[in-house]
């Protein structure tokens, strides 16, 4: 399969207002959104529609710090989020743009999420972002759990 986009869908046990805080307030998002094995340095962001943000992260095996960016493109609290992502190369260059979209909308006593990720260069960025992003999911499902909601 050649497919250049995804979606994951997870259901939180969580309200969708506190569900979709955890996607752009940064001292939540530390606790999850980076890949298993993987530490945010840095995190800043303009939450506004056109606003940039930026992440820094460190392998914990390997030590290797990389750098992800990106412009908010929409923000409709607390039903969608969609901005675009690249990684920052070593030259300061960035890779091929994709576009996340997350919505987040209420089920019973929880929220469903689903994440879309497209406009990958190659099937395998795809597929290595696939795998990245839900072991992130997964965690953001135990952080919610952890702290009681």
């Amino acid at each position: 399969m050649d497919s250049r986009e995804f979606t994951l869908t997870r259901v939180l046990r969580a309200p969708r207002d506190l569900v979709f805080r955890a996607f752009v307030d940064p001292e939540r998002m530390r606790h999850w959104w980076v890949p298993r094995g993987f530490t945010m340095l840095s995190c800043k962001l303009d939450l506004r529609e056109g606003g940039a943000w930026r992440m820094t992260i460190r392998a914990e095996e390997t030590g290797a710090v990389q750098t992800e960016v990106g412009v908010y493109r929409e923000i409709r609290e607390p039903e969608r989020l969609a901005f675009t992502h690249a990684w920052v190369r070593a030259d300061g260059t960035l890779t091929q743009q994709t576009l996340v979209t997350a919505t987040f909308v209420e089920r019973g006593n929880g929220t469903e999420v689903s994440f879309r990720q497209e406009d990958f260069a190659t099937a395998a960025a795809c597929l290595s972002h696939e795998s990245g992003w839900g072991t992130s999911l997964n965690q953001l499902i135990g952080y919610l759990a952890e702290r009681g909601k």
